[in-house]
């Protein structure tokens, strides 16, 4: 049987109307059941076989569970993975879908739930084409990536993957390399003044400003520039008391390329505030690494990477493999033994942001993909 035959059952209008469904089904982490349920209804409409792993402890509630749909004999080949969770909506207007000039907006459109919709479609078409697999295949829709990937980390205690796709939102450009992501939380001590008297005390605000502002100039000095992306994203200090600050944190997000020693940025935040203390003295300032996942590189001529290599040119796409600049269960998933390879529907770019979306062409082209990389890793 020909990849034609598995491509001939890709049913484009379900598969736009699962993913307008999915996202009109809010689904924030730790609270996915409600899109977990509906995509359960939808695989008995496929006819496609699944398990609910649950997730959540036995005394926990609500009950929370990723989904598991597999196709041909164990352990399996090739592994497709998809997070139903999303980030928490900005408004009720932002899980309300809807197209315009040929793209589907919406929390989630592209990260990931589009991956999702095109890895089920792909594996409808395969299951629906009637092809014999030799070798097995098993999509995790996984929850709670948003936070910490619990989702995946329970995924992982059952199964040992070895090549693995993740359709995190890349354009579906398929990407070797990963960034790594630290989570940092700073802290700045200062001492106490009446706030008509600021040079009385010491304003710890004041010596949180100057150590973020340091530490973005500093990202232009390291060794690979880059290879990093720094984010102050949140900052709190001070109080409504008319006295100088004495205490401020700070959560800063830093992504780092697998070129870049997670060394490099350790000596970043004891260089920028060194150089702060300098005109801070009566300040104290320290930090902690409250997350860490390393950043990876696979070997673009590993010949395990191949199958789906020969389903990029069997749909007509180009290989070009290059890196994803973001934090996803990709690291977990190299950490332990796999090959990841993240390629997905939609733009990173626009995750996260208010007015997400993914093309509906880029939606459907997703799913000819998947079915066609089934096919080259699990047939002759």
């Amino acid at each position: 049987m020909t990849i034609d035959a598995v491509l001939d059952q890709i049913d484009e209008e379900r598969l736009t109307q699962l993913l307008s469904d999915t996202v009109e089904t809010y689904s924030p982490s730790y609270a996915e059941e409600a899109v977990v349920d509906l995509l359960c209804e939808a695989l008995d409409e496929m006819g496609l076989a699944y398990e609910k792993q649950r997730v959540s402890e036995e005394d926990e509630t609500p009950e929370r569970h990723n989904i598991l749909i597999a196709l041909g004999p164990g352990p399996a080949e090739l592994v497709l993975v998809g997070h139903v969770d999303t980030i928490p909506a900005w408004d009720e207007e932002s899980t309300t879908p809807y197209i315009e000039e040929g793209k589907l907006y919406g929390l989630g459109s592209a990260d990931m739930k589009s991956g999702c919709c095109a890895m089920i479609e792909a594996m409808a078409a395969v299951a629906q084409a009637g092809v014999e697999l030799e070798r097995g295949v098993v999509l995790a829709l996984v929850v709670g990536e948003e936070e910490y990937g619990d989702g995946s980390e329970c995924f992982l205690e059952a199964y040992q993957p070895r090549l693995t796709v993740i359709g995190e939102p890349t354009g579906l450009k398929p990407c070797t390399e990963h960034f790594g992501f630290a989570e940092f939380v700073l802290e700045s001590k200062g001492n106490p003044a009446h706030a008509a008297f600021p040079e009385l005390g010491a304003n710890a605000i004041h010596a949180m400003l100057g150590w973020l502002s340091r530490l973005l100039e500093g990202m232009r000095e390291v060794s690979k520039p880059k290879q990093i992306a720094l984010n102050p994203r949140e900052i709190s200090g001070g109080g409504d008391l008319f006295i100088v600050a004495d205490r401020c944190t700070a959560g800063v997000d830093i992504h780092l390329g697998p070129q870049l020693e997670h060394d490099e940025v350790i000596d970043l935040l004891d260089r920028a505030r060194a150089e702060v203390l300098e005109n801070h003295a009566k300040c104290q300032l320290s930090f902690e690494q409250t997350y860490y996942a390393p950043a990876y590189r696979l070997g673009v001529d590993d010949q395990r990477l191949r199958p789906l290599e020969e389903a990029f040119e069997s749909v007509g796409m180009e290989w070009k493999p290059t890196a994803f600049r973001s934090h996803s269960d990709g690291n977990m998933f190299r950490q332990n033994g796999a090959l990841p390879v993240i390629c997905g529907p939609g733009k990173l770019e626009v995750a996260h942001t208010r007015h997400e979306h993914v093309e509906l062409d880029e939606l459907h082209r997703a799913a000819r993909l998947y079915a066609a990389m089934i096919v080259a890793a699990c047939c002759s």
